[in-house]
């Protein structure tokens, strides 16, 4: 039996002569559990050691049966070895946990139930440190933040710190995808699988799953700090607010015309005054460099020069010039998202090429207006479903290739697809994929498009057009064809309309035989 034998005082547990304490933290290894679920192998109610914590960060025990028992998503207490009250101490000035010891160093003036350099042992702790202790009366006290250090043996290990929950906000040590170094995420699941942390923007948008080694949590500073950056982007005050005196800015609209005289469409100007009052034209942005002094521009018309990670920018390029980088897959006036800047250089994700390389000079902001429409999320594929490749960017497979999805994670590329004869695979993300149907399948399968007929194929006759035959009678395809129009059949030399395909010509065994035969003699 691995559960252990335990005397139960008034306050402790005790094993073998160790005291331990109920304690609101994580279980970690050198403490006890007490079950408080149903299983079969663990009875509900005794205690057990904790033997190891999982790569999840799970306690493990050993059951009744003697084997190793995951405490993954069950009910247990955990009870903390209770610290000597001999020996050589060091007083740290932190948050206590409960069992833990601590001095009172700064005792408040108008506390009278005990003095500086009283020790107890912790009870219970409250959201803002303080901390409640039961004195010599036997009462329950409370004791400020202020007031009291920790006591810790002088070779006492630093605590282990709380395991990461939903709620915690965290950054990532290595980015990927829609995941980026230097980003504050908040968690928004926790699971047991090796990938345990989902992770969502603060304003609440999916980024992506990761393990616990690429998390760190963030300090109250770098939470605060994203948080006002958010409030910033997402006011609802005056929208002039956005622009800053002396910020270059282009016009794109109402240029020529009064009150922006002098101001042509697609230049760029300074900004003068950005709340300018008052104007016989509204809330307007005063601005200046144009042919007269000053012109006056609404928020709208204006498109800021300041390209950020996440801007919405459009691939600008002078008519008869090429990009620095080439164009790849991209076409001049394309619209995408920055997801990196290094230097004078971004990386743009553009609808027909992700982490395209272009200058910051190659790219101009894209105003609200100018976004493209937000589209709605495409359905994920499923195991077992079929597709086509669209990209054969960095992958072993051909752009084109109709793939089987065998497996389906929680990667940055998530999905497995294998080709139909299973000779080579790949890993995809949504987006590189598109659905299609069985019939495509089916054609895909013999190496042809839907409804391409090669002579010799026997098929059914679906419309005669007034040849001697009848709807459904099997006929001999006579030239080959790639559509699903009129099919000349060996029959008779006339063109009918075919409804299916019945046996492919490379697998009719009458002519395999004739190969056979030709081959022989």
């Amino acid at each position: 039996m691995a559960k252990l034998n335990v005397t139960v005082p008034a306050v402790d547990v005790e094993v073998n002569g160790v005291k331990y304490r109920k304690v609101d933290r994580d279980a970690q290894v050198g403490d006890i559990i007490r079950y408080m679920d149903d299983s079969d192998y663990v009875t509900k109610g005794a205690f057990y050691a904790v033997t190891r914590i999982d790569g999840a960060d799970d306690p493990q025990i050993v059951d009744n049966d003697g084997d190793e028992h995951d405490l993954c998503g069950e009910e247990f207490e955990v009870y903390a070895k209770v610290s000597e009250t001999t020996g050589e101490y060091r007083e740290v000035k932190r948050w206590a946990e409960p069992g833990e010891r601590i001095r009172i160093v700064n005792k408040d003036s108008v506390e009278d139930r005990y003095e500086n350099g009283a020790e107890f042992v912790v009870d219970s702790v409250d959201g803002d440190g303080d901390v409640r202790v039961t004195a010599k009366s036997g009462y329950s006290v409370l004791v400020l933040l202020s007031e009291y250090a920790v006591l810790e043996h002088a070779t006492a290990k630093e605590p282990a710190p709380r395991r990461l929950t939903v709620g915690d906000y965290v950054k990532v040590t290595r980015g990927n995808g829609r995941v980026h170094v230097g980003v504050v995420y908040v968690i928004a699941e926790v699971d047991s699988s090796d990938i345990p942390y989902r992770l969502e923007e603060i304003n609440g948008a999916r980024a992506g799953w990761k393990v616990g080694h690429e998390v760190v949590r963030a300090t109250d500073e770098e939470v605060a700090d994203a948080k006002r950056k958010l409030a910033a982007e997402t006011t609802t005050a005056d929208p002039r607010s956005q622009f800053a005196k002396g910020e270059k800015v282009r016009l794109i609209s109402g240029g020529g015309e009064y009150p922006l005289n002098g101001y042509d469409n697609g230049e760029i100007y300074e900004v003068d005054t950005p709340l300018y009052e008052p104007h016989d034209h509204g809330a307007v942005i005063q601005i200046v460099g144009g042919d007269i002094p000053y012109g006056y521009a609404k928020p709208e018309q204006l498109a800021k020069l300041t390209i950020e990670v996440g801007s919405t920018v459009r691939l600008t390029i002078e008519e008869g010039k090429t990009p620095r980088y080439k164009w790849g897959k991209v076409s001049n006036g394309a619209i995408g998202t920055v997801t990196n800047i290094d230097g004078t250089s971004a990386y743009v994700n553009f609808p027909n090429q992700r982490w395209w390389h272009a200058l910051l000079s190659e790219l101009t902001l894209v105003t609200d207006g100018e976004k493209p429409q937000p589209q709605p999320e495409p359905v994920r594929f499923k195991v077992g479903e079929y597709a086509r490749t669209l990209t054969d960017v960095c992958r072993d497979l051909p752009k084109g290739s109709i793939v089987k999805i065998t497996r389906v994670d929680s990667d940055s590329r998530p999905f497995r697809a294998v080709l139909l004869d299973d000779s080579d695979f790949d890993f995809y993300c949504q987006d590189e994929l598109e659905r299609v149907d069985v019939e495509t399948v089916k054609w895909a399968m013999i190496g042809r498009e839907v409804n391409e007929f090669k002579a010799g194929d026997i098929v059914t006759v679906d419309k005669p057009y007034g040849a001697p035959l009848e709807r459904g009678q099997l006929v001999t395809v006579r030239h080959d064809s790639d559509s699903a129009g009129s099919v000349s059949v060996t029959e008779i030399g006339w063109s009918v309309s075919v409804s299916s395909l019945v046996t492919p010509v490379e697998q009719r065994f009458d002519r395999m035989e004739l190969e056979a035969t030709k081959a022989a003699a």
